[in-house]
């Protein structure tokens, strides 16, 4: 009998925010994180994609050993290959959270059959909201509260996500924020927000340019780089952009365009206007979310 150890573990990126959906809406999206996963005598770490640390300082290797009780180590050899870029607003930690406690899970159970709902709800716990942790398990496009969650299964159709080399932590972007906001903004958001659950919920797709606008959280965080806010609003006016908002905190730019390879020239031309070096990644939904092969 095949060893239940012996597997490959996927978590998929996501988008979150996606405009007025502060803390709240999240997507997965068809870029991966996959951990080999193999039974050895003692714990190893080895990567390739993003660069990370291989020792017990690695976010997965952390999160998994946090998840079991002191003093267990699994005996895996993990292998990770990480396709998703680190700190560019797709979603990086929360998927390294979910990989860690999926881990932990295995371990604990024997099994590949894990426990999903505990894992999104402790990724979300350990990231301080859930918009990134529940479609990085769960899949599709999610609407998430403290202690629930809502989840579409979306269609097959391409976006973009512009990536530019520039880093964006969470941190600095959450303290950019105001303390306060005006009803006024506060409305607009609320409004907005309902409307794209809507029509999400109707049509398994994102719509056109109006429900995806924001007050609470793009512009300040646009204003940590000059470049890349000059970048935004340039981008928001090419012909053919249906809608563009920042990926998570950013710096990745997430946009719905009707016709995605005609747009790419002229939109990279933007952020290479502005010094910035961007790549252009068509992406689909991922509807699985989490899962063990």
């Amino acid at each position: 009998m095949t060893s239940p150890f012996n597997c490959r573990l996927r978590v998929p990126a996501t988008t979150s925010n996606m405009g007025p959906g502060f803390d709240c809406f999240g997507m997965a999206v068809s870029l991966h994180l996959e951990v080999d996963v193999r039974e050895a005598s003692q714990l190893s770490v080895t990567a390739e994609g993003a660069a990370v640390p291989l020792d017990r300082t690695n976010l997965i290797v952390s999160t998994m050993l946090d998840a079991l009780p002191p003093g267990t180590e699994p005996r895996f050899a993990l292998h990770l290959k990480n396709r998703i870029p680190l700190a560019r607003g797709l979603g990086s930690s929360a998927t390294a959270r979910v990989a860690g406690l999926a881990l932990a899970e295995l371990w604990k159970k024997e099994s590949v059959e894990v426990d999903r709902h505990w894992i999104a709800r402790e990724a979300g716990r350990l990231e301080g909201h859930p918009d990134n942790a529940t479609p990085a398990v769960h899949g599709g496009f999610c609407v998430s509260g403290p202690e629930s969650y809502e989840r579409i299964e979306m269609d097959s159709r391409e976006y973009l996500a512009f990536i530019p080399a520039l880093e964006i932590h969470t941190e600095a972007a959450r303290t950019a924020l105001p303390k306060r906001v005006s009803l006024e903004d506060a409305v607009f958001n609320l409004q907005r927000s309902a409307l794209a659950a809507a029509r999400v919920a109707l049509h398994r797709h994102l719509g056109a340019i109006g429900p995806f606008e924001d007050r609470l959280h793009q512009r300040h965080r646009l204003a940590l780089d000059s470049r890349l806010e000059r970048a935004f609003a340039g981008l928001r006016c090419l012909p053919g952009v249906d809608a563009a908002f920042l990926s998570g905190s950013g710096p990745t730019v997430f946009v719905i365009a009707q016709s995605l390879d005609a747009l790419i020239p002229s939109a990279k031309g933007v952020f290479q206007s502005e010094g910035l070096v961007v790549d252009a990644v068509a992406v689909r939904v991922d509807n699985e979310g989490l899962r063990f092969a």
